[in-house]
């Protein structure tokens, strides 16, 4: 399960985001995922507030399409530095990559159900 985490996580959904193919992104998602996100990285006009809740691989679809524009234009990268995973549920460590290099860390616990994302949760740390 660990390699299956590994290509959902970091090869189809964060790699998809970064190059703006938020289609493939959403693949990674199961379609009745429970998806939390607190921005790790503030950049145009989106604060490190609250968290987002969504449910659904489509209403987290619309939200990276109507992102995409914003998310290039940042020029981030979202990289997985250590990732654990026992059955269908896990955890990570990861950072986002600044254009300057810099990096923001991140935290997030996943389940995994049907080969899909099920749950998603990501918080900064």
């Amino acid at each position: 399960m660990h390699e299956l985490a590994y290509q959902l996580l970091q090869l189809t959904y964060y790699d998809s985001v970064d190059k703006g193919d938020m289609e493939m992104a959403a693949s990674a998602l199961h379609e009745d995922v429970e998806w939390s996100h607190q921005q790790v990285w503030a950049h145009h006009g989106f604060p490190r507030g609250n968290p987002s809740q969504l449910r659904g691989r489509t209403a987290i679809r619309d939200l990276l399409l109507a992102r995409r524009s914003e998310l290039a234009a940042a020029k981030i990268r979202h990289r997985v530095r250590d990732l654990i995973c026992d059955g269908k549920v896990g955890a990570l460590i990861g950072y986002v990559l600044g254009p300057d290099s810099s990096e923001q860390p991140f935290m997030v616990w996943f389940e995994l159900r049907d080969e899909k994302i099920g749950k998603y949760i990501l918080r900064p740390i």
